[in-house]
């Protein structure tokens, strides 16, 4: 069996944003389902590039992008 890691590094999340075509400063959260395709949640920001503020937290919006016409068996132990 393959061993799973303990952790990821900053420097392997930003390469899964930057493989993905996500911007990495924006990138709130990331999930990437096997059969669904990737979702990611990114801030928001101003003009200037603040981060804007919504309610108690920082504004966010939700992205899906599917995944492509390809199959792929996915399998479970």
């Amino acid at each position: 069996m393959t061993s799973i890691p303990t952790r990821v590094s900053l420097d392997q999340r930003r390469t899964v944003a930057r493989t993905l075509g996500l911007p990495v400063a924006l990138l709130r959260t990331v999930t990437v389902d096997a059969t669904e395709g990737v979702t990611a949640t990114l801030f928001v920001k101003d003009r200037e590039g603040r981060t804007i503020r919504h309610g108690d937290g920082p504004l966010t919006t939700t992205v899906h992008i599917p995944c492509g016409d390809e199959r792929q068996e996915v399998s479970t132990p």
